[in-house]
């Protein structure tokens, strides 16, 4: 006769283990699918944020540094050479030259065999304007990423065109032109009549077409020289918008550092932030005649801004945390226009984007 118990079935310890390790098996190559997956989707969204960020640095920067200088028919040195002075280079001239562009060279990255240490992906703006050279502008001090160079800039307005002068009578402060859509009060403007040019900095804006501005006039820190609007510019002469222009590398909101553009209007900057994942910007400035290079050097080393005709600009771009190819945490080291960089142990998938750019409007 059977009993109860003997009836009874189930599994044995040895078949539960069993079942357990092929189940823990299963899990982990379930897992391990799931993390590659996973580093890849990371890994080829960064790349594709990467490629979108340098086609934007290109789109951005590229056409403000070809329209550098650009104003008419006339020169832009000799425009600048009427201005008082003050207010940031190149409107407040650097030192005794007149000049379209002036640059500032992050301690430490002056080109070939430099080194550059960055201790967190979203470095802090540096307050010192002893850390560039030449000094950091006064007005830019403490809006800029330790480590970053500095490009500044001044040329027709992106997107503007010239205006023709109806009417600018001799010693007034007041001109009318064809058309004054999109100007504003603080704004920097340019007439030529590709003999003489006068930069001047609008006071007042009367929209229309035509339409009138009034300008500074023989006063004031930006304001001409008494005899460099106390002519009579004739009828047919061009009005050009200008704008003065910064980029540089600052401080960005959560993780990531941020290409910036800064434009100078009504004494103070506007700073914008353009591309986000941008950690480091070095430049070199080409030197040169006639439109061609003689040789690239770093701001420090330039005397004479006028004689610059090309400018090579280099960024590093970075990824999302953990998008590099290994998700490995040591630290690297990239070359940007020569200066070693070594970046955080984050495991960011990173990319060098450099570009030279020729100025078409070069003295």
């Amino acid at each position: 006769m059977k009993t109860v118990c003997d009836t009874q079935q189930g599994f044995s310890l040895v078949e539960l283990m069993v079942a357990m390790g092929i189940g823990l098996f299963l899990s982990g190559a379930v897992l391990s699918v799931y993390l590659a997956q996973s580093r890849s989707y990371t890994s080829t969204t960064s790349q594709a944020a990467i490629q979108n960020a340098e086609n934007a640095i290109s789109a951005l920067v590229t056409p403000v540094v070809r329209s550098t200088g650009f104003n008419g028919c006339s020169t832009m040195t000799q425009a600048l050479s009427h201005l008082i002075g003050g207010g940031p280079a190149p409107l407040g001239t650097q030192g005794a030259l007149a000049s379209m562009i002036v640059g500032y060279d992050a301690a430490g990255t002056a080109g070939s065999g430099s080194a550059l240490t960055i201790a967190q992906a979203n470095a802090a703006n540096e307050p010192s304007a002893g850390d560039w050279s030449p000094s950091l502008e006064s007005t830019l001090t403490g809006k800029i990423s330790t480590g970053s160079d500095v490009l500044v800039m001044l040329g027709a307005a992106p997107n503007s065109s010239p205006v023709g002068v109806i009417s600018i009578p001799s010693g007034s402060a007041t001109m009318t032109l064809q058309n004054t859509t999109g100007l504003a009060t603080g704004q920097f403007g340019i007439v030529s009549d590709c003999l003489k040019a006068s930069i001047f900095q609008l006071t007042s804006v009367t929209q229309g077409a035509p339409g009138t501005i009034s300008h500074a006039l023989g006063s004031g820190a930006l304001a001409n020289r008494a005899d460099a609007l106390a002519v009579n510019y004739p009828s047919g002469a061009q009005f050009v918008p200008l704008q003065q222009t910064a980029f540089f590398v600052a401080q960005g909101q959560g993780d990531q550092s941020v290409l910036m553009r800064a434009i100078y209007s009504a004494g103070v900057w506007d700073v914008q932030p353009l591309v986000p994942g941008v950690e480091s910007m070095q430049v070199l400035y080409g030197l040169g005649t006639g439109g061609i290079v003689n040789r690239y050097v770093a701001a420090g080393a330039v005397t004479d801004w006028s004689q610059i005709v090309a400018v090579r600009l280099g960024f590093l771009v970075q990824g999302q945390v953990g998008s590099g190819a290994t998700g490995s945490t040591t630290s690297r080291q990239f070359s940007v226009l020569g200066t070693t960089i070594t970046v955080p142990s984050d495991g960011r998938l990173r990319h060098v984007f450099e570009m030279t750019i020729n100025m078409r409007n070069a003295a």
